[in-house]
């Protein structure tokens, strides 16, 4: 199967800065790993089905400094909707509710900026992420987000199939904790990358495609959505783990 790296940089949105902090900055970046030739936005041509448009409700990123004791282990698909506030943050750096919106220009390589996180200075090893619906309260005056609360999603896929227009709409909660020791320093600008995969959201594990439009198909696809997604630390901005980055160049 052809890989399609989709690498969501996302350079955090921020508060208001100060001489202690640090910001973590994001962009967008659609494509496959560094080195890997440029793809369109389809999962596989043969397959019959493209993909235009890829939205995605994040009710919340962190960073977690070293040391803090409040892990509380992998989350997948949890149904819990309350966010995490106040003291029960630790010495986390918390971003969201946000949208990320991919166009078929972004889903061909476009580099979006996002905005950015102001940290404090320090070493973080940790980085959660939390896919999931969110509330139109939650979604404030972001009218784009607002629309995916109304519709009670957290996914909305848009392509064709067999050149019908489909869209995928999904409530599926995606949870994950990641190890990944960074140290952000200040005067530096380090960056945060969500990486995307969609090469297999609509295969099973068989290699057999996927109908979007059938409802027997849904839990598996949810499935796939779960896998697809990951964090790591990206100074470089190249799409790929820092760390994996060092050690491919060491080879």
């Amino acid at each position: 199967m052809r890989f399609i790296g989709l690498c969501t940089s996302i350079m955090l949105l921020a508060a208001c800065g100060s001489d202690d902090t640090v910001k973590v900055g994001l962009s967008t970046r659609v494509g496959g790993a560094p080195g890997a030739r440029k793809m369109a936005q389809q999962l596989e041509p043969a397959s019959g089905i493209t993909i235009e448009r890829v939205r995605l409700s994040v009710r919340g990123l962190e960073l977690e400094h070293e040391g803090d004791d409040d892990d509380d282990g992998q989350h997948h698909g949890s149904d819990d909707d309350t966010p995490r506030t106040g003291d029960d943050q630790g010495s986390e750096q918390k971003l969201g509710p946000f949208l990320i919106d991919l166009s078929a220009d972004d889903l061909n390589g476009r580099v979006v900026h996002v905005g950015n996180l102001e940290v404090s200075p320090g070493v973080f090893d940790e980085i959660e992420f939390d896919i999931g619906k969110v509330s139109t309260a939650e979604a404030g005056g972001d009218a784009a987000l607002a629309e995916l609360a109304q519709l009670g999603a957290s996914v909305v896929i848009d392509g064709h199939i067999d050149g019908e227009p489909f869209s995928f709409v999904s409530s599926v909660r995606v949870e994950q904790e990641r190890e990944a020791r960074f140290e952000v320093k200040a005067g530096e600008e380090p960056n945060i990358t969500l990486n995307i995969d969609p090469t297999g959201w609509f295969v099973d594990e068989g290699g057999r495609r996927l109908d979007p439009r059938d409802a027997s198909a849904r839990s598996t696809i949810e499935n796939n959505l779960h896998r697809s997604i990951d964090a790591f630390d990206d100074d470089d901005r190249d799409g790929g783990e820092d760390d994996e980055d060092h050690d491919q160049n060491d080879d």
